[in-house]
């Protein structure tokens, strides 16, 4: 068996050869500083040392690491904090604190490297982005970053540890913030969820024992409504349970599934036309997603288009002749066209996340969320809970952006799972979920 060295401990390397350092580090080591966000090697977030040099963990093969020095954000400071993190804390150089321990990896490195060549000289904005130019900060604390990668460069953190101004600052730094994605009880499974590749269809047949017969599987249910329909790609379909991610990926991919299709509206314009065909009928419209910025009070529906809210539309009426008026005096301020916007993400790092565990009838539930209280309150009505039973936890939450303050998906489905294979249950979404069933700010056109 091949080995690593890794924050100075030897520590055993799988023989898997898909197997991804990042796995290995978080999943096996429990080395949770280190976080997957892109998967794709470009957010900075699994930043790594590979003997002394900067490495994105989620692209390279565990196996590249035998026989070398590996070193994670937990083995940066762990006596005593680098400059680069007291520097961090100072400036406020983090917000919701996920991407900062890849940024902490990689400026250290620039620092120590830097130090060497120039002792205590300021580097340059240019030359700070250029190290640090595969890093991404969703949050956008970018001048903080630079302005604590210069200092620290420049010898002002040499000295004694200091009180942060956020008292979570040092767990931030340190890599021992722990996230939803970072939970771990013993026993815990991997979830997963199946997702229609159809934009409108009805299942006709979903059979979920091929997944269950597959070793490593303890629970795979069915998350179709009662009309079999699904009306959006992504659309959840089924759920399975699995002691690790590649063993639930294999049982999702062994479901047996029959639909028939049915005629779909794809894009704005085309959902817009008159003989578009309708997708949300009027039985399914109270269960229409709201992808919008607003609530989901009640609105009008014309076809398939949903139409503004009462908070957004104060006085249509009023507006409507207050155009006609200025069309009949061709009031030269009157200024008419059509104008598109673009759709926007929320793009958090952290993924929407939940896991679920029940301890007789007692729920615990880790979330990713901004609302633990109100997410409380929905899950206790739900599952026909009393909130003395229901516990929802979100010690820190990588991101939300205003989207993670409903009970989502990967929540109810994570509860579902924990309940149905009696052991806990994590669902973290990747990186194409995230961008495309978490919710945005819809494309517009006016």
């Amino acid at each position: 068996m091949s080995t690593m060295t890794i924050n100075g401990k030897l520590a055993p390397l799988p023989d898997d050869p898909d197997a991804l350092l990042v796995d290995v580090v978080r999943d096996a080591l429990d080395l949770t500083g280190t976080k997957l966000v892109c998967g794709a090697g470009v957010c900075g977030a699994c930043t790594v040392l590979v003997e002394g040099e900067p490495a994105v963990s989620c692209l390279m093969p565990a196996g590249s690491a035998a026989n070398r020095n590996v070193t994670t954000i937990e083995g940066i400071g762990a006596a005593k904090l680098h400059p680069v993190q007291k520097a961090f804390m100072a400036h406020d150089a983090l917000q919701c604190g996920f991407c900062t321990p890849g940024f902490i990896v990689e400026a250290a490195a620039f620092h120590d490297r830097w130090r060497a060549a120039k002792g205590t000289a300021v580097p340059s904005r240019d030359e700070i982005g250029a190290a640090l130019s595969g890093h991404l900060c969703r949050c956008g604390a970018y001048d903080g970053i630079f302005r604590a990668v210069a200092d620290a460069c420049a010898g002002r953190f040499d000295g004694d540890e200091f009180v942060p101004p956020r008292m979570e600052a040092r767990d931030k730094v340190t890599g021992l913030a722990k996230y939803t994605v970072d939970i771990h009880h013993d026993g815990q499974l991997e979830g997963v969820i199946l997702r229609s590749p159809f934009a409108h269809a009805r299942v006709s047949e979903l059979d979920l024992a091929p997944a269950r017969a597959i070793p490593g599987v303890s629970a795979a249910i069915s998350l179709l409504g009662d009309d079999r329909i699904v009306r959006f790609v992504g659309e959840p379909i089924a759920a399975v349970a699995a002691g690790d991610r590649k063993t639930a990926l294999a049982a999702i991919a062994a479901i047996k599934l029959s639909s028939e299709r049915l005629p779909s509206a794809i894009g704005l314009d085309e959902a817009r036309k008159a003989d578009a065909p309708v997708v949300f009928e009027k039985s399914a419209r109270k269960k229409a997603g709201d992808v919008s910025e607003g609530g989901g009070a009640p609105a009008s529906w014309k076809g398939n288009v949903r139409g503004p809210s009462a908070a957004f539309s104060k006085k249509p009426k009023k507006v409507r002749s207050w155009v006609n008026d200025a069309r009949a005096a061709n009031n030269p301020l009157l200024v008419e066209g059509i104008f598109r916007t673009g759709t926007q993400q929320h793009a958090c790092l952290e993924p929407h996340a939940a896991v679920a565990r029940f301890d007789g009838d007692r729920l615990t539930v880790h979330v990713s969320t901004q609302a633990v209280f109100h997410l409380m309150e929905l899950i206790a009505k739900r599952y026909k809970l009393g909130h003395d039973k229901v516990r929802v936890i979100a010690d820190h939450v990588g991101g939300g952006f205003g989207s993670k303050a409903a009970l989502g998906v990967e929540t109810t489905t994570a509860i579902e799972l924990a309940r149905e294979a009696k052991a806990p249950v994590r669902i973290a979404y990747d990186r194409h979920e995230e961008l495309s069933v978490t919710g945005y700010r819809p494309a517009r056109r006016r």
